[in-house]
This record gives structure tokens, C-alpha cells and sequence, in this order.
């Protein structure tokens, strides 16, 4: 049975179809379709040194459309000439896009792949780091970022976009992003530009191991990565990519990519790839989970979130937003400044924007709040920064392993202790001046951790951020607790628990909430309106209330290890 609230197509790269026979590729087609429901095959005409003769890929192409599964093309844009002169060192194999050869090889993929499909999506090697005499002679005085960011825009619309449609003028052009949005400016991948020149984009939603891969990717990174794109192009991400690379003792991190990707409403969910999942034990347990996503997407509907302020072509905080969508908080990612929403969150990477002091002061203004980063107050400095708060960050830093929350009088009504001693930056502010709401102790002192400023009608908090962002999930629960009560003072709940749960809010006032830890864990939930109740629509039962306090009903629920259950509020 078909999937009814996503498709799922695989791709198959070059290699593997220039020397797989049909026999095998009807076999394993067999084994995949006992499982799921492919909708789609994306069928690659070339990567490296592979490309795919045109009878190979018409007798191809030919037998995934008797099996009623529509076939698009791919191009990976990396290229192996068997030539010294032409094959100096470049990461990936990537294409050098000063060199005229290479864009005459570029050339030929593009038009021999827009003459045999309707449809080409460019896989994510669609950059250049090339440093040669030749490029670095065409960079001139410019940055490696402007250099790069003018040379892919140029090239994607002359060498692969009007070309292809010189060709097909019928095709339709899908770029896919790589999960690394706090490089692309470094390698010349600019969704500013290329989200208006191509037809489509497509968002990579790999995540795989967190500490021990190349990325260390936060596994939110596979939900908020899609939907910045979503935000970016409305209606035009056609869906999330994921792999089981790096996998391989840890299926649960292969699933959970399906998860936070459909979480994210994906169209269209692409696996990488055939000739790697083919007769694998992913592919079983992958069938058994989307019949289950497919089933809860009919109880969530558009995703929302704290918004994140993402400029284009920045960097600054790495993933910090994932860390904290790591804890329970939900975000909603945007490249553009959310004017209409009652609160932000602002990292460093804002202050790439240099208009973004005047966007927080009107937003402020206006009787909205602000949460920014420690790193944003850092960047920020001594460029006006402090007309919204006496807090700055100094050259110091500590270590703390003990805790406080909320000023009463002189001293304050929780102390509390960590797992471990984390390294903070140290900020400091003027009395009276900002106010504490979360400190942490070093001795016979304390430091900021969440600070409280006024600003025309608005509220400003800063959060200090770990030195290593990881060590977020090292902060007690009651300071996880806090620092979601505050992020999320705009819904109408928020969880008490440790680290490593996510949530995912929709607008039918129901969410998902996600464990991403191996073991067994509690977690209350709290209601700030006692009017309303707390259900399990795909159970349609209510759930039972296990606390009452002054303002809130809270609910315990236990969650399973890497599990995750769907709530909704009613009345």
C-alpha cells in the first residue's frame, strides 16, 4: 500500500548502474519492494570517473517504469579524468570550475542527463574548495567565500540550468543541500541565489553517529536543517536525504533520520543508496517504522517552533540551535528575520547581518522578546550592542559544576549540581542593571548563565553557552527545565526531564515528543492551563494527570529508549 502523506523514491549512482545487470537489479528491486513502497528511482548518469552509456540507462530507465516507479536522472558533480594535468588534487574530486575542460565535461553530463529525463537532481558535490594557480588567479582580491559564492551562481545558471534546458525545455532542475549550511559560503553553495534559479531544492537530513563521524552533527540537525529550506523556497523542498553510512551498529540512528525528516513534513523522503541497502537488515526495519510515520502524519500538521534567525552565508555558533532542539526545546529555522513572531532566538551567526541591531531593537520595541547567545553578545561588542544590555562577555573562562535558579531577596530558591564540571565563558553585568535568573558557582563566586534586560516593552534574554556545546546536555535538569520554560513562555506547555529529548510542536496544538537516549526515562509533562487536557490521539484516550501545582496540571509519561509518542492539547 502506497504511503499517503509522503513518497519515497531511492537513488542509484552511476557506478553501480554502468555495471549491474538486469537480472540483479530485478532481484534486488524484489528485495526492496517486499518492504516499501518505492514511488520513485533517481538514476545517476554519472559520478567520477562513471558515466552511464545511453542504451545502458534506456534499458534501465525502461524497466523501473514497467514497474510503475518514475524514474528522474542524477548528476554527481565530480569528475576523474585519467589525466595528471587535468586531475591535481581537489577534495572529493569536485570540478574545477575556472578550468575550460572541466566546464566542457560539466558541459556534456548536463546535456547528455537533460535528453534522457524530465527531472535531474544534482547530488551534494555541487561546490568547489579547488585552489589552483587558475582559480586563484580568478579570485583576484576577493575573499575564497565571494569568490566562490559569484562562481557557483554563475556557473549553475550558464552551465547547468540553461544548458539542460537548451536540451529539455520541459525539465525540471532540483539542487540538494548538504547537511554542513555553516560552510556553504566556504565552498560556494549560496541558496540566496540558486533557490530562485533552480526549479527545486532538496535538503540533506544525514545525521548518523553524533561524536564519532567526520560532522558530529547533533541528530536535530535532520529536522531544523529541513526546515530552513522549507522556510527558504515554500512549497519547493521536495524532501530530505538520508544515508546509513557510518550505521552500521547503531540502526536506531538510521531510523531516527526517517523520523525527524518526516517530523519535518517532507514531501518526498530519498534513500542513499540502492546498491548500499540492497539485501541489508535496514531495509525491514525502515518498512516497519514508515508504515508508523505514515500513520501519525495524519495527527500533526504544519510544523512550529521557536524561530531561529539562520542569515545566508553565516557561521558562528555551529549548530548550537541543534544542541538546545537536543533538550526539548522546539525551533523553527529561517534564513530570513521572523518580523511577525512574538519571540527569537539569535546567534552568532546573526551578527553576519549588519542590520540586525535595528531589527532586535524594533522587534523589541514592539513588545517581543529576544534570546541571544553568548557568542552574539561576544561578536556584537562594542557595536551597539550595549544599548540593549549591561552584560558582556570577558576573555575569562570557568569551571562549574553547581548551579542556581531564580533570585528570592539576596540568594536564591534552588541550588542545584550537574553531572560533571563544564567550561563556560565568563560574562559579567551591572547590578540591577540586567538580572540574574540562572547563575553557576566557582568557588566564592558566581557567574551568569541566564540573564534578564527590558528593552522598550520587550524582554532580552542572554544564555551562556558552553565552550564545548555538547556539555549543554551536562546542565542539571532543573536548569534544562528552566531554560524551556523561558524559551517557550509563547506554548502552552513545556517538559521537566534530563537531556537528549526533542520536541516537535505542530499547529493542531498537538506534538511529538522524541527520546534519543538507549535507556528508559521519565518525563513530566507540564500544562500551564489547567482548562486544558492532554491526549493520545492514536490511543483516543486521555491521559491521566499525575501532579497539580498552583498554575499547572503535570503529566508523567515514560518513554522507551530511541522511542518516541504523539500528544495533543484539548480542552
Amino acid at each position: 500500500m502506497a504511503y499517503k502523506n509522503f513518497k519515497l523514491a531511492i537513488y542509484c549512482p552511476a557506478g553501480f548502474l554502468k555495471n549491474v545487470e538486469l537480472e540483479t537489479l530485478e532481484k534486488d528491486l524484489e528485495f526492496f519492494q517486499r518492504y516499501l513502497d518505492i514511488s520513485k528511482v533517481y538514476l545517476e548518469t554519472h559520478r567520477g570517473a562513471d558515466t552511464v552509456p545511453r542504451e545502458k540507462m534506456l534499458r534501465i530507465k525502461e524497466f523501473f517504469e514497467r514497474q510503475n516507479i518514475k524514474t528522474s536522472g542524477g548528476i554527481t558533480a565530480t569528475v576523474v579524468f585519467g589525466n595528471e594535468e587535468l586531475d591535481y588534487y581537489r577534495i572529493f574530486n569536485t570540478f574545477c570550475y575556472t578550468n575550460q575542460k572541466h566546464l566542457d565535461k560539466l558541459k556534456e553530463i548536463v546535456q547528455y542527463t537533460a535528453s534522457l529525463f524530465d527531472e535531474i537532481i544534482l547530488d551534494d558535490f555541487f561546490f568547489t574548495a579547488c585552489t589552483c594557480p587558475s582559480c586563484i588567479r580568478a579570485k583576484g582580491n576577493l575573499s575564497w567565500s565571494e569568490f566562490r559564492l559569484n562562481l557557483m551562481t554563475e556557473v549553475s545558471r550558464e552551465y547547468v540550468i540553461k544548458l539542460a534546458k537548451s536540451v529539455n525545455p520541459n525539465v525540471k532542475l532540483i539542487i540538494k543541500y548538504p547537511n554542513w549550511i555553516e560552510s556553504y559560503q566556504e565552498t560556494g553553495y549560496n541558496p540566496q541565489t540558486q533557490a530562485d534559479l533552480f526549479d527545486y531544492v532538496y535538503t540533506g537530513t544525514e545525521t548518523r553517529d553524533p561524536a564519532y563521524t567526520q560532522q558530529h552533527l547533533p541528530r536535530y540537525a535532520s529536522y531544523s536543517l529541513l526546515r530552513w529550506f522549507e522556510n527558504l523556497k515554500p512549497g519547493k523542498n521536495l524532501g530530505g536525504w538520508f544515508d546509513s553510512l557510518d550505521c552500521l551498529y547503531n540502526i536506531g540512528s538510521y531510523l531516527e533520520q526517517a523520523n525527524l525528516t518526516v517530523f519535518a513534513k517532507a514531501k518526498e523522503i530519498t534513500l542513499f543508496a540502492f546498491p548500499h541497502l540492497r539485501n541489508s537488515v535496514f531495509v525491514p526495519a525502515l518498512g516497519l517504522q514508515l508504515r508508523h510515520l505514515d500513520e501519525i502524519c495524519k495527527y500533526i500538521e504544519n510544523p512550529i517552533g521557536i524561530p531561529v534567525y539562520h542569515p545566508f552565508n553565516s557561521y558562528g555558533e555551529d549548530h548550537i540551535y541543534d544542541y538546545l532542539g537536543m533538550v526539548g526545546i522546539p525551533f523553527e529555522l529561517t534564513p530570513y528575520f521572523p518580523e511577525n513572531s512574538n519571540i527569537v532566538f539569535i546567534t552568532a551567526e546573526c551578527a553576519n547581518d549588519k542590520d540586525i541591531l535595528q531589527k532586535l531593537k524594533e522587534h523589541l520595541l514592539a513588545g517581543k522578546d529576544v534570546i541571544m547567545t553568548s557568542g552574539f553578545l561576544k561578536a556584537m561588542q562594542g557595536k551597539g550592542i550595549e544599548d540593549l544590555t549591561s552584560v558582556r562577555v570577558t576573555d575569562k573562562k570557568v569551571f562549574t559544576n553547581l548551579f542556581a535558579i531564580k533570585t528570592e531577596v539576596c540568594s536564591f530558591s534552588k541550588y542545584v549540581y550537574g553531572k560533571k564540571e563544564i567550561l563556560i565563558p565568563v560574562l559579567e553585568h551591572r547590578t540591577n542593571a540586567s538580572w540574574q535568573e540562572i547563575v553557576a558557582f566557582s568557588g566564592e563566586n558566581n557567574f551568569p548563565v541566564l540573564m534578564k534586560d527590558f528593552y522598550g516593552k520587550g524582554t532580552i534574554y542572554t544564555l551562556t553557552i558552553p565552550e564545548n556545546y555538547s556539555d549543554i546536555y551536562n546542565w542539571p535538569l532543573d536548569v534544562l527545565t528552566e531554560i524551556r520554560r523561558v524559551f517557550m513562555k509563547n506554548f502552552g506547555f513545556y517538559i521537566e526531564a534530563g537531556e537528549k529529548i526533542g520536541i516537535f510542536a505542530y499547529s493542531n496544538s498537538t506534538f511529538i515528543i522524541e527520546s534519543f537516549l538507549p535507556y528508559r526515562t521519565k518525563v513530566n509533562i507540564h500544562i500551564k492551563n489547567k482548562n486544558k487536557k492532554l491526549v493520545d490521539p492514536l490511543k483516543a484516550s486521555d491521559l491521566k494527570v499525575s501532579m497539580i501545582s498552583e498554575n499547572e496540571n503535570i503529566y508523567e509519561i515514560n518513554l522507551e529508549p530511541t522511542s518516541f509518542r504523539v500528544l495533543k492539547l484539548e480542552n
